[in-house]
């Protein structure tokens, strides 16, 4: 059995002792380079009886997954599935196993992170101290503050229960959200407008649909406080970018935090990045902690020895 690990760009998994353990099971290629092209990724899976993608740095589009016929599992870590072809993998029998829960705090620290450095700008005023300067900046706290989360599942709810330990009012909205849903975490639930309005801090936490692709747009940043922070942790697509920097660009709204955007890597042209007085940047890091990637390999190792034992897997 060939087990092949793709895109392990920043090397973590070099002498991983779960590596270790899938080598009892069958032979082990491990890639640390970006793949470039559908060839390319069909060539290195050919003879591949399972691969494990690193979340979604490859695409399995209906055109690869047609030309694997050796493979027989996508072990892939995390739960997002954007970047692989579901219908083409149902019709092909190509089972998809997922680990989910593996990101979900360090995502949720980020967060904090990034409304921590808006709040307070400490990234825009360490480059004027870097530049031998003072700045006289004057920040804002979070407690008493309304944070509005849209989307409230594993990692909204972890935001949520850390926004209450900075003795924040939660409210929050998303698109399947209920209000019984909401109740059960003792987290009001309002409609996107109110949130809009009324939040202080606005937190997204939504899967990349058709119905979340460019959710937020220039007649939403408008209701908004223009003092309010957006941060943004879930995926580049959910806001309309050039209305977020019109937007900001005309102070509607205070500023944004944002560890994702429409094109990754962002262009070093991306007028965000000249914002800095605004906004905080990082480059889509919330999910890359140590931890994370040893729970994703863990779990993704687990739900191969199941497979290969014929046993349940979680499957998406």
């Amino acid at each position: 059995m060939k087990i092949v690990i793709l895109d392990d760009w920043n090397k973590v998994y070099s002498n991983h002792e779960q590596v270790e353990r899938l080598k009892s099971i069958g032979e082990v290629e491990l890639y640390h380079d970006h793949v470039k092209s559908e060839d390319q990724l069909i060539n290195r899976l050919r003879d591949a009886d399972i691969v494990i993608p690193i979340r979604e740095r490859s695409k399995f589009s209906k055109r690869v997954i047609e030309n694997l016929p050796n493979l027989k599992l996508i072990a892939q870590t995390g739960t997002g599935i954007a970047h692989i072809d579901k219908e083409a993998a149902k019709q092909r029998g190509l089972p998809i196993a997922v680990t989910p829960g593996g990101s979900t705090d360090s995502v949720a620290e980020l967060t904090f992170a990034l409304m921590l450095s808006c709040m307070r700008s400490i990234p825009y005023g360490q480059d004027r101290m870097m530049k031998g300067e003072w700045p006289p900046i004057i920040g804002g706290e979070l407690s008493g503050k309304t944070i509005g989360i849209i989307g409230l599942g594993k990692i909204g709810t972890e935001v949520a229960r850390r926004a209450k330990a900075f003795k924040m009012e939660v409210i929050a909205w998303g698109p399947t959200l209920t209000k019984e849903r909401a109740n059960e975490h003792n987290i009001h639930y309002v409609s996107l407008q109110e949130l809009l309005t009324k939040s202080d801090v606005i937190s997204l936490h939504v899967r990349l649909v058709p119905e979340t692709t460019r959710l937020l747009t220039k007649e939403h940043f408008q209701l908004m406080k223009d003092t309010s922070i957006l941060i943004n942790t879930a995926r580049g697509k959910v806001i309309n970018e050039q209305d977020l920097i019109w937007a900001l660009e005309n102070n509607e709204i205070g500023g944004a935090g944002l560890d994702v955007f429409e094109e990754e890597p962002i262009s070093p042209n991306n007028p965000l990045l000249q914002l800095n007085e605004k906004v905080v940047v990082s480059p889509h890091i919330g999910w890359t902690s140590k931890e994370v990637f040893d729970r994703f390999l863990t779990l993704c190792v687990d739900n191969i020895v199941h497979f290969v034992n014929g046993e349940p897997v979680n499957l998406k």
